[in-house]
């Protein structure tokens, strides 16, 4: 199949959730399907990342704009009663590009990363359209309402409503919507039944091949614990100064040697300032994570509220890590019952999770052996390709697909230039 993939940011490197994400999928799809990758950022990808993509895809084609340029069409856009997120990500430049790349020749699938670019997705010819929300953004700004002061919740609240308006209004003119979890269906659900109908699950993929070897091969006999991601994004930031506050003492009373290593860009000043301890290393960004989850025989996501999917718990899990969580994290990834990980709703019994572990090793790779398992089974890229097609062209449109194409090649036209309306 053609497929046009529109992502609201580069997606090389796959150091964040939604880069981890749509970077994968492209990875699964570029392998099967001629793929045709559009995007805006706030920079130019490097000259390695772009080969990166490249390589991958038939035509890549990035638009850059400032951060400070985006938050102005934003706020015009506001102004003239859409969301700001809206506003945001609508450049003419993409729309220009994906129109002509599909003047001549329609694609076959027209995939759109976000809830900001659906108004894009829709101007390009194609014959079918998938949307992928992984979360549902309309909830997140009501998260970020709930915790914001004045006037901050007044215009979260609002951007709120206006995002909800925007999924209840373009979800049901796709042919499927994509979600990162029964969680996010639930609320897509709540917002808009209509939507929801066409909703299916798609999880966040790990390419397990790259968390292969003997790097990652056995956990480390120290006692050393760790988390990683984003730790300038908001919820990230109050994990970990949670976390420092309410169990790293208890747990360095109990092991006075345990170390503690903070992984990812950008790290706030609330965060930084744990790195007074010896024993707490924050890193900042780094261009490989897997030195330091080779580290870790603990992987800690004490995340709250009501979030999508921890994408780095995933790729800890692939990689073979004795994890435990919040019963926030535990609930954004479909796993077995018992969990493969711990879940710790308190500080004491977060503390003694990680002590636990820490001190006993069998435990410690019996649980992480269950982890690596769980993401084999249901999370691995390699074995989720053969399904993509699945997920993203449903099978009563594939029939209309083959009809379409068999009354094509009858008339000797070609099957690729089925007219699209």
């Amino acid at each position: 199949m053609r497929i046009l993939f529109l992502t609201p940011r580069f997606p090389y490197p796959p150091d964040r959730g939604d880069t981890l994400r749509s970077w994968n999928m492209l990875r699964a799809l570029a392998g099967r399907h001629e793929v045709w990758l559009a995007c805006v950022d706030r920079d130019a990808p490097g000259p390695e990342h772009e080969k990166a993509a490249r390589e991958l895809c038939r035509e890549v084609a990035v638009f850059t704009r400032s951060s400070s340029a985006a938050l102005l069409r934003g706020a015009a856009g506001a102004v003239r009663g859409q969301s700001v997120t809206e506003g945001y990500f609508n450049d003419e430049r993409l729309a220009a590009t994906v129109v002509a790349w599909s003047r001549a020749r329609p694609f076959d699938v027209v995939l759109a990363y976000s809830s900001g670019l659906a108004e894009v997705g829709l101007r390009a010819r194609a014959r079918h359209r998938v949307l992928d929300l992984c979360d549902v953004d309309s909830f997140k700004w009501s998260l970020y309402a709930r915790r914001a002061l004045p006037p901050l919740r007044w215009l979260y609240r609002l951007e709120a409503r206006r995002v909800a308006a925007l999924e209840a209004r373009l979800c049901p003119q796709y042919d499927r919507c994509l979600v990162v979890n029964e969680r996010e269906r639930r609320k897509l659900r709540r917002r808009s039944p209509a939507a929801a109908a066409a909703a299916r699950v798609l999880p966040t993929l790990v390419d397990l091949r790259e968390l292969r070897g003997e790097l990652l091969a056995t956990l480390p006999d120290e006692p050393v614990l760790g988390m990683v991601g984003s730790m300038f994004y908001p919820p990230n930031v109050r994990a970990a100064n949670w976390f420092g506050a309410h169990v790293w003492p208890r747990i360095r009373a109990a092991i006075p040697a345990a170390r503690w290593l903070i992984v990812g860009a950008r790290p706030a000043a609330s965060v930084r300032r744990w790195a007074r301890d010896p024993q707490v290393v924050v890193t900042g960004y780094v261009d490989d994570v897997r030195p330091y989850l080779a580290a870790m025989r603990v992987f800690v996501n004490p995340v709250q509220g009501d979030i999508g999917v921890q994408s780095k718990l995933l790729v800890a899990m692939g990689a073979g890590r004795a994890c435990v969580v919040s019963p926030a994290a535990a609930a954004g990834i479909e796993h077995d019952d018992p969990p493969p990980f711990v879940i710790a709703g308190c500080p004491e019994a977060f503390a003694e999770a990680v002590v636990r572990l820490l001190r006993d090793g069998a435990a410690a790779r019996a649980l992480a052996a269950r982890a690596r398992a769980q993401i084999e089974r249901d999370y691995d890229l390699e074995s989720a390709a053969t399904r993509l097609d699945a997920w993203l062209v449903p099978a009563g449109r594939r029939a209309v697909q083959r009809r379409d194409v068999e009354a094509v090649a009858v008339a000797s036209a070609p099957a690729e230039f089925i007219p699209v309306p």
